[in-house]
């Protein structure tokens, strides 16, 4: 059997195309079918292993683990692992799946359309890498799928004599470590991000969870890379701070929107007005919050006033089991341990008259980038990767190029259908799915947010339709509702990224009425994620088709513009026919990226410098750990410059477990504070535009200082305690010091409060006012 030849697939006018693309190497033009040759002759081997019998193929399995695949060449071993995939996993590669198996396994990221069988191709690169005695991890998009595909694949590596584990959240240390160390590795870039933190507190050299950081191969490469890489993973431990106080909450809760307090128009930044000012202050006893002894209380207000006006149930976070559970902006679902600073927490959960969580200092954190850029090697694919080469290749300096598809694609996109306002758009949206409903089309519906997701539920049910709801509240139940959503006459409403990772299948009779129809209420913030959303339908040559139901009102526009003049010609039911609105939705939408990729530069720019600053602390700590020469006699010198009997005193063998561990104690207590500080540094660095500064170079000879001022003081620190150590000491403990009790890990979203330009813009217009401002916003 012989698949169509990969060369077939590309009409001369697309290849040129791709030519002039490669020549002027733009973002995503990545040549990947240089290797479509290698790719056919590997596929057309991988058919005649067919025919081999058990035995003869162990043979030719042994004889390629004697003599392992590389990069340059794996045109064998992709053909013998092709087959031991179909005889274990009842899956043969495809012609495209061998030719995108082979590019990653030489570095390239590649774009596959959904329902393409990436999952099988993970499979291939990873047992390609660990064949050559590399360790890989494949970071898949949630707990589910690593356990899944780690599962699925097992019997696969097995037979290349591989080992293979996941790593979830649930598991306990140990197995953790046990999991870590086989050869390959189903788990989130999460997991790892938090077990490196973890093994970055660990007091005893041999206690590292994380074995190797060698080989990452990124599921959805876009979603990790671009969605998630801006978010700080957190490891905290207990602080003694204050829950915010109960009769402020109810004071703040208690004030008039639009009388004692306004919302700026983009949503971000909520203001006291005068009035709301003087209100609040009669609620508390008459005091004055702008005097210089009501700076906590003030800034209470303020985060009390954010929880109240600006954060949203059901749209930002979702109350369940009694506690605060924040929805993943990105994916409309439960985003797992997952909190806002510990302020602004606390001021939702009372909002919510919820228990205030534990408080938490924080002890280390790191980007979610910061995790991927630990490997030595780096490879992956997504639906959309090509939409976000430009960023992939800016970041990490990987080249992308896109697969063709194995089958033509049957799916037909219209053109938007743009109405005046929100509840003129569901009503049309509802009357079209329907009539898709009424031929026993199955219908997925993209929504925004769990809100909207529920809203429009119940408009269909006005029409008598009955529809499966998948948002935050339910997503546990995410690859049943999916399962079911390509059965004839189904109606499935969901928020954004439904389903990713899971293939949508229709029965026969879908399949007769046309296929799946994607329907999407109002467009994303990136023209990325309406893809994956519109990628739903389509798979592997199935009919679909796709449209997205559009207002004025969205949040996209919103949020972004204020449109000043209104259409000439719009339908009786709210349609705008004026093709010139259209074109500013979508200006609207590429004003959303351009603000979200000037936020994912400015927050890197800002923690590279602390990056840069951990890697020295870290190697110190390491050298401490690892006992190695000099480095624990070297650090007393620098203890006791001047004191040649306390040095000789603490460099005797017995005393040395003790010196390391108080030394450790006070390097990582020295980090904590240098971390608090310079948070403290970023929320008001923006002011130094005011003074014709750039931001980022202050905080850089600020963050340096700091860094010269930590090892004095952790130097000093140490002195202190090892003076007034007495002879019996054995452990920290008996010196008076404490590591916490307890540690947790969680993410902490983006900075809630706005940019740092209406920062500025409201710190003029305070200077203007003077110190009693006619409007206070958080700052």
């Amino acid at each position: 059997m012989t698949e169509p030849r990969l060369s077939d697939r590309r009409s001369p006018w697309a290849t040129v195309r791709g030519w002039v693309r490669s020549w002027k190497q733009e973002p995503g033009s990545e040549n990947l079918l240089r290797l479509k040759r290698s790719a056919e002759s590997c596929y057309a081997r991988m058919i005649e292993l067919e025919t081999a019998t058990s035995a003869e193929l162990q043979n030719v399995v042994d004889e390629v683990l004697r003599n392992p695949p590389s990069p340059e060449e794996s045109t064998g071993f992709f053909a013998v692992a092709g087959e031991l995939a179909r005889r274990r996993l009842g899956l043969r590669p495809f012609n495209v799946q061998l030719l995108a198996a082979m590019n990653m396994f030489r570095g390239r990221v590649v774009d596959m359309a959904t329902g393409e069988g990436k999952t099988l191709v993970g499979l291939l690169v990873a047992a390609a890498y660990a064949t050559m005695g590399r360790r890989v991890h494949v970071l898949s998009a949630n707990d589910y799928l690593a356990e899944r595909d780690a599962e699925f694949g097992s019997a696969f590596f097995e037979s290349l004599g591989l080992s293979v584990s996941a790593v979830t959240q649930s598991m306990p240390r140990r197995s953790r470590r046990d999991s870590f160390k086989a050869e390959v590795v189903y788990t989130t870039v999460h997991q790892v991000g938090f077990d490196l933190l973890r093994d970055r507190q660990r007091t005893q050299n041999p206690d590292t969870i994380v074995d190797a950081m060698d080989v990452a191969i990124v599921d959805e490469i876009d979603a990790v890379l671009i969605d998630d890489a801006m978010v700080p993973l957190v490891i905290a431990g207990e602080a003694d701070s204050q829950p915010p106080d109960a009769e402020l909450v109810d004071a703040v809760r208690a004030l008039r929107p639009n009388v004692d307090y306004v919302v700026d128009a983009d949503g971000l930044a909520a203001s006291f007005t005068e009035e709301g000012v003087e209100s609040l202050e009669a609620a508390l006893g008459g005091l004055n919050l702008y005097d210089d002894d009501s700076n906590d209380l003030l800034t209470a207000a303020h985060l009390a006033l954010h929880a109240h006006a600006l954060v949203h149930r059901d749209i930002d976070y979702v109350v369940s089991n009694d506690r605060i559970e924040l929805i993943n902006t990105t994916r409309g679902r439960v985003a797992d341990r997952q909190r806002w600073p510990d302020g602004l927490q606390a001021a939702v959960e009372q909002k919510e008259r919820l228990p205030v969580s534990q408080q938490a200092r924080v002890l280390d954190q790191m980007l979610v980038e910061a995790v991927v850029r630990e490997y030595t090697a780096l490879t992956g694919m997504s639906g959309t990767a090509a939409e976000a080469a430009e960023r992939i290749q800016e970041d990490l300096e990987l080249r992308t190029g896109v697969i063709p598809r194995n089958r033509p694609l049957r799916r037909t996109d219209l053109p938007d259908r743009l109405f005046l306002t929100r509840a003129q758009r569901n009503e049309a949206a509802a009357l079209h799915v329907a009539e898709a409903r009424s031929r026993s089309r199955p219908v997925l519906v993209g929504t925004g947010s769990v809100r909207e997701s529920e809203e429009f539920a119940s408009v269909l049910a006005d029409h008598g339709i009955s529809a499966a709801v998948l948002n935050a509240k339910n997503d546990a139940e995410e690859a049943e509702i999916i399962a079911r959503s390509g059965t004839a006459g189904t109606v499935t409403v969901s928020t954004q990224m439904a389903g990713r990772g899971v293939d949508i299948m229709l029965d026969e009779e879908a399949s007769r009425a046309g296929g799946l129809l994607v329907l999407g209420l109002a467009r994303y913030d990136s023209t990325r994620l309406d893809h994956q959303l519109r990628g739903r339908a389509g798979r592997q040559s199935d009919p679909g088709e796709s449209v997205f139901y559009t207002s004025l009102e969205d949040p996209v526009v919103t949020e972004n513009l204020e449109i000043g003049v209104t259409p000439d010609s719009v339908s009786g039911i709210g349609l705008i026919e004026d093709a010139w609105f259209q074109e500013v939705y979508e200006h609207a939408q590429r004003v959303a990226e351009g603000k979200a990729l000037q936020l994912h530069r400015t927050t890197r720019s800002y923690h590279t410098v602390t990056d840069r600053h951990r890697v020295l602390t870290l190697r110190l700590r390491e050298q401490i750990l690892s006992d190695s020469p000099g480095s624990l006699d070297g650090l007393l010198d620098s203890i006791f410059p001047d004191a040649s009997a306390a040095r000789q005193r603490w460099k005797q063998p017995e005393k040395r477990e003790l010196v390391r561990q108080v030394v450790l104690f006070h390097i990582d207590q020295g980090w904590a504070d240098h971390l608090e500080h310079l948070a403290g540094v970023r929320e008001g660095i923006h002011l130094r535009v005011l003074g014709r500064q750039n931001p980022l170079d202050e905080f850089l000879i600020i963050a340096n200082e700091s860094l010269a001022h930590l090892e004095s003081d952790y130097l000093a620190r140490c002195a202190e305690t090892l003076c007034r150590a007495h002879d019996e000491a054995r452990a920290i403990e008996d010196l008076g010091l404490r590591r916490p009790s307890s540690t947790w890990t969680y993410m902490v979203t983006d900075n809630p409060f706005g940019s740092e330009a209406d920062r500025v813009v409201e710190f003029i217009g305070r200077l203007v006012r003077g110190k009693r401002p006619r409007a206070v916003r958080y700052v």
